[in-house]
């Protein structure tokens, strides 16, 4: 074959398939229906399409439409806090198990294929669905602009982890940071809120603090499937079928129980109306977009550009907070607010300074 791939397309990518670079001069191979699941069909990529594939720019714009789509997300999930939190969870991995089932089908990739990082896969899923079971109950329980504030400090907690796990460098400036996001969180919380209602607002605090530590630590796993070959899409659908397992049986198992004690199951399913359904369809689909967009774009643009960027889903949150949930924050929370994003921002422009520099 005298087609020569281009090397421009490698650049940025860490996901590169020489295959589907060099099909570019080809017609693209009869349809099999075996081939869905073996792996040997493909789609033939346009050559405009690798525009979008090394642009910084695009890159960066991948990463704006993550944050808007985050924020987005959360306010979906928080127009669903009536429903139960394991029903809203069911929902949305359906939809993210179909989209990515699709998106592996695509790409020509076996489902079930031979995976040396089988327990990175398995910490990634595991970390994952727990990450989203706490956003998602805290979400429901208080402001939404509020928690995404406290979720966005996970760059912190993936500095912690990644010392621990992936033995990086840990710097004074990593404590100072964790400091601030204590201070951070203690003003956003509002400790005079816990005298209100006690018991279910101490849980959804605590399960929103909780949340950053799942969530760095599922980053972690998915930067060493990622050190392993493991293709995103790959993980994401078994990260989407886990979570729709997972869910299925929680809500099987308490269903059953409930009825053996003569209770209802308005506890883990409710009945819905035709509002509560495109919210939960659209959660899902948004989450799709977002976790899209953030891998993809971190792949083409500048690591801090994207973290920077990436915060634009707090800003997004709290309109929605302030709009449309009529929740005003408080002078203290805002400043709080503005304590955790700064550490957030500290942490990744060191740590690109550091990349740098080595």
């Amino acid at each position: 074959m005298d087609h020569e791939p281009d090397l421009g397309l490698r650049a940025g990518r860490t996901d590169y398939d020489e295959t589907s670079d060099l099909i570019l001069d080809q017609d693209p191979p009869s349809f099999q229906f075996g081939s869905f699941f073996n792996g040997e069909w493909r789609y033939q990529v346009p050559r405009w399409w690798s525009f979008f594939r090394v642009s910084p720019t695009f890159g960066l714009l991948l990463v704006g439409m993550s944050g808007v789509t985050y924020g987005c997300q959360s306010a979906a999930i928080k127009y669903l806090e009536k429903l139960p939190t394991v029903q809203v969870i069911w929902a949305r991995f359906l939809v993210i198990l179909a989209v990515s089932t699709v998106l592996c089908i695509s790409k020509g990739e076996p489902f079930f294929q031979k995976i040396t990082a089988r327990w990175e896969i398995v910490f990634r899923c595991v970390f994952g669905i727990i990450s989203f079971l706490c956003s998602t109950y805290a979400i429901q329980h208080l402001p939404v602009g509020e928690v995404t504030v406290i979720i966005s400090t996970a760059p912190i907690f993936t500095a912690i982890g990644s010392k621990l796990i992936l033995k990086d460098s840990f710097r004074a400036v990593h404590f100072v940071c964790i400091i601030l996001c204590i201070v951070g969180v203690v003003m956003v919380v509002d400790p005079r809120r816990l005298m209100e209602k006690s018991s279910g607002n101490i849980l959804a605090i605590s399960v929103a603090i909780l949340q950053p530590v799942f969530k760095s630590l599922a980053y972690i796993f998915i930067k060493r499937c990622n050190n392993q070959g493991i293709q995103y899409h790959v993980v994401l659908f078994y990260y989407a079928l886990s979570g729709f397992g997972a869910a299925s049986l929680s809500i099987i198992v308490t269903a059953a129980f409930l009825l053996i004690s003569d209770k209802g199951i308005g506890t883990v399913i409710q009945p819905t109306n035709q509002y509560d359904n495109i919210a939960m369809f659209a959660a899902g689909v948004l989450g799709f977009i977002a976790q899209f967009g953030i891998n993809k774009g971190a792949m083409l643009a500048n690591t801090t550009k994207c973290s920077l960027i990436r915060n634009i889903d707090v800003l997004v949150a709290f309109m929605f907070q302030i709009l449309w949930f009529k929740e005003v924050p408080s002078d203290v929370q805002i400043i709080g607010s503005v304590i955790l994003l700064s550490s957030t921002v500290l942490v990744v422009v060191w740590k690109d300074k550091e990349a740098k520099t080595t």
